[in-house]
């Protein structure tokens, strides 16, 4: 297995016809770098949005496998990562508690500390990986604890301390709320500063939503799903009965006559599968539903809005900007 530094990879990428594309303070990011190459092509964007508060965005697709070996010395940093699409591979034999191989893939997050650690990332052939990626100081964490109570276990004794052992925590599915997040931060309607203030507070909301999801799966360590395969089954019914009927969704007591189980254990099951309410699911489906249509069809926003199940267009819309901060004609223009 063939292993570059990322030192290496650049000068590879520069020395057999590649390009390598870097400018400065545009779009609100500090920086934009893009790299096209016959083996990958790469866009990064940075920015420090406040003294040890910065934001990364990568895209990067590759055309054959890379193995790139990545140091992360003097990195005493916490990062919290979020993967829009693809996946890659981890090689790391010094983390305790982590499998020396492990892949971090599309649809989770993760929240580490691994200073001066060695680790070789596998990229992999015709697989797109899209992250976002927050990295935060531990004074800037420790300016907001008053107590160490309300603080994530795991990041205790750096609050406390400014040391901790190396940790890797896959924390969860990226949940809802959180992909609202992610989507506003992609597709910022704002420019120069007032595009930095908002990435700013869009971050912030995005480690809150985190850290929330940490607390939650500390606190519910020992819980156990109290559902059985039987109200699983329906559950999942139910959804597919959300999912179609758009325009006519049936109430949650009808809803729940429909697949034979208790309105209430309905509502139960559905945040313990899919971490929230049956129609909250369902005005995410359609919102989500919505966006895939007008980024990827010459659909008018009325048709659209009628798609996914609005006789009102100004409902639509207000819905649609309350969960991507654009308006739908916005959208529709990025197409």
């Amino acid at each position: 297995m063939k292993i570059f530094t990322e030192e290496q990879l650049l000068e590879q990428t520069l020395s057999t016809g590649g390009t390598r594309e870097v400018i400065y303070k545009v779009d609100g990011f500090d920086q934009i770098e893009t790299l096209q190459h016959s083996l990958y092509q790469c866009s990064i964007k940075e920015a420090e949005l406040s003294p040890g508060l910065s934001l990364k965005i990568t895209k990067a697709t590759c055309f054959s496998p890379i193995n790139c070996e990545v140091n992360h010395d003097n990195f005493n940093l916490i990062a919290s990562k979020f993967y829009i699409s693809g996946y890659h591979g981890v090689i790391c034999s010094k983390v305790k508690g982590v499998a020396e191989n492990y892949t971090e893939m599309k649809g989770q997050n993760y929240l580490f500390y691994l200073p001066n650690i060695r680790e070789i990332e596998q990229y992999f052939p015709n697989e797109t990986v899209n992250s976002i990626a927050i990295y935060a100081e531990i004074d800037f964490l420790r300016n907001f604890c008053s107590n160490l109570e309300s603080v994530p276990i795991k990041l205790q004794p750096l609050i406390e301390k400014g040391k901790s052992p190396c940790f890797h925590l896959p924390i969860g599915k990226i949940l809802p709320a959180m992909q609202t997040v992610l989507w506003q931060i992609m597709a910022t309607p704002y420019k120069g500063i007032l595009q930095r203030m908002y990435l700013e507070s869009k971050i912030l909301e995005l480690l809150v939503l985190q850290l929330a999801q940490l607390l939650e799966n500390e606190t519910s360590k020992q819980k156990v799903i109290s559902l059985n395969k039987s109200e699983i089954d329906k559950i999942y019914q139910a959804k597919e009965i959300l999912i179609n009927n758009l325009a006519e969704p049936p109430t949650l007591m009808n809803l729940a006559q429909q697949v034979e189980i208790h309105h209430m254990k309905l509502k139960q099951g559905f945040r313990e599968l899919f971490g929230t309410t049956p129609f909250s699911y369902l005005r995410n489906y359609r919102m989500e539903m919505a966006r895939n249509i007008l980024l990827e069809s010459k659909s008018s926003v009325l048709s659209v809005a009628s798609a996914v199940g609005y006789s009102n267009s100004s409902h639509f819309a207000a819905a649609f900007k309350q969960k991507f901060g654009i308006s739908p004609k916005a959208c529709k223009l990025r197409n």
